[in-house]
């Protein structure tokens, strides 16, 4: 562990406002956390009993930055950092001293305070000891009772730091996972997605089975009368496996298609990863093989005809407050999984399928090629040729013709002497693939082709 008093002092953030802190102002939680690990935090908390604006206020200003109310009824004002990413989150006490405050908090790793004007660290539920054992132990019952998305967090700090579960944390957290119903779809959200943003999203995923999680925070796959049953061996024997590949491929997938990791960190909606939502789509198709009964036999995959499939996905969507276009791109690939997977594999598919998938598959291709190689029932080699010949044709060849097609719509609309726009559309599609084919090149060989056929 690092010499905690050495990293604040050094740490460039703390340096700049040090001396404003008053007397009875504690850095908390996650940054003391992360500095013990030897980790540089991003996220600051300050735990203060003197005027939280006041000393928001003055922070604010010697880093030139503004301050704004996080939460006003609970005393918390965030400041946010643009250039360095950073923020500094201020809150008023919760008790009278600071020891009664670090024993309301969720776990004992993120219960440790620090006083900056005594140089003292403190300490009084064993969180180093934890920290050092690498366990993850809820501070209370009271307090998960209190709140409790705690047993989610800690599943999710299980997860993301390697470290074990105590025993008596994942008792608890079986014990009141129904608790969970009453808790923001938001807070859930993040949560989970926090989790299944990392390479260990499919060991989250078993966490979650392993403390009973899954038919809480997952209700539209399992129907309420069945939330008791044990669900556990199908999910580990079937649907977690099948995550793990995922991750196995996400991991290594910059090798078979370069540059595809890079837009896996893109954002469907603010802190929401494709990447993340790659990793649901798995788990959800998981879920449907286990509601069809088919798993033994490889059926695990889902009609985009199946309204049914698509209610549950939106249902779940809806639940955890995700965005529209969050929404639509799990159901477009929980949709596509099964024809993309068939399309794979073909031995030598043409350059004009490769154009139609890569066509109508373009918004979200690397998850959809990502998410049915994962699920390929074969030892041969040919999917992953056909996935790196979809990528290089997508990267090179499709992007070139998107940028620089070789007739407009209004070259189109002449030839045809008007017409619709869904016409004109058609025959813009149809000039793409007889590029694609090879049979035009040019601008003046792409109008005598459409005029050929226009008649």
């Amino acid at each position: 562990m690092h010499d905690l008093s050495r990293t604040v002092s050094s740490n460039e953030i703390l340096k700049q406002i040090e001396d404003l802190f008053p007397q009875g102002t504690y850095l908390v939680g996650g940054c003391i956390r992360d500095m013990l690990l030897g980790r540089v935090p991003l996220d600051f908390d300050l735990v203060t009993y003197a005027p939280v604006a006041d000393l928001a206020g003055r922070i604010a200003g010697r880093l030139g930055a503004r301050p704004f109310w996080m939460d006003e009824r609970r005393g918390v004002i965030r400041i946010a950092l643009k250039s360095s990413g950073a923020s500094i989150d201020i809150s008023e006490p919760k008790g009278l001293s600071i020891e009664e405050d670090l024993r309301s908090r969720d776990l004992t790793i993120n219960a440790m305070a620090y006083d900056i004007a005594h140089r003292r660290f403190i300490d009084p539920l064993g969180g180093f000891h934890d920290l050092s054992c690498g366990t993850i132990r809820i501070v209370s019952e009271e307090n998960l009772l209190n709140d409790p998305l705690r047993g989610l967090r800690a599943v999710r700090f299980s997860v993301t730091l390697d470290f074990a579960m105590h025993e008596e944390t994942s008792r608890m957290i079986k014990q009141h996972a129904r608790r969970l119903k009453g808790v923001s779809g938001e807070r859930i959200r993040q949560e989970i997605l926090q989790a299944l943003r990392t390479v260990h999203g499919a060991d989250f995923l078993r966490l979650l089975t392993w403390n009973a999680l899954v038919p809480v925070l997952f209700a539209p796959y399992f129907p309420e009368q069945d939330h008791g049953g044990d669900h556990q061996h199908a999910l580990l024997l079937s649907v977690i496996p099948a995550c793990q590949e995922l991750d196995g491929i996400i991991y290594a997938c910059d090798a078979l298609m370069p540059g595809c990791l890079s837009s896996l960190t893109e954002e469907t909606e603010s802190r929401v990863q494709r990447g993340a939502l790659l990793r649901l789509a798995s788990f959800l198709l998981g879920l449907e093989g286990l509601r069809s009964g088919h798993l033994q036999s490889g059926e695990s995959e889902i009609s985009a005809r199946d309204r049914s499939m698509e209610g549950r996905a939106m249902d779940l969507c809806s639940s955890l407050r995700f965005s529209t276009r969050s929404a639509r791109t799990i159901r477009s690939l929980l949709a596509r999984e099964k024809r993309t997977r068939e399309f794979l594999a073909q031995r030598n598919p043409s350059v004009l399928d490769i154009h139609r998938f890569c066509e109508n598959t373009a918004q979200q291709l690397p998850e959809t090629l990502l998410l049915s190689l994962s699920r390929v029932q074969t030892q041969e080699s040919f999917p992953r040729q056909t996935v790196a010949r979809i990528w290089e044709y997508y990267c090179t060849t499709y992007q070139e013709h998107k940028k620089n097609p070789l007739v407009s719509g209004s070259d189109v609309a002449g030839v045809l002497g008007g017409g619709a726009g869904p016409e004109v559309g058609k025959w813009l599609r149809t000039i793409e693939e007889a590029r694609a084919r090879g049979e035009v090149r040019t601008r003046g060989e792409a109008m005598d082709f459409l005029r050929s056929k226009i008649g």
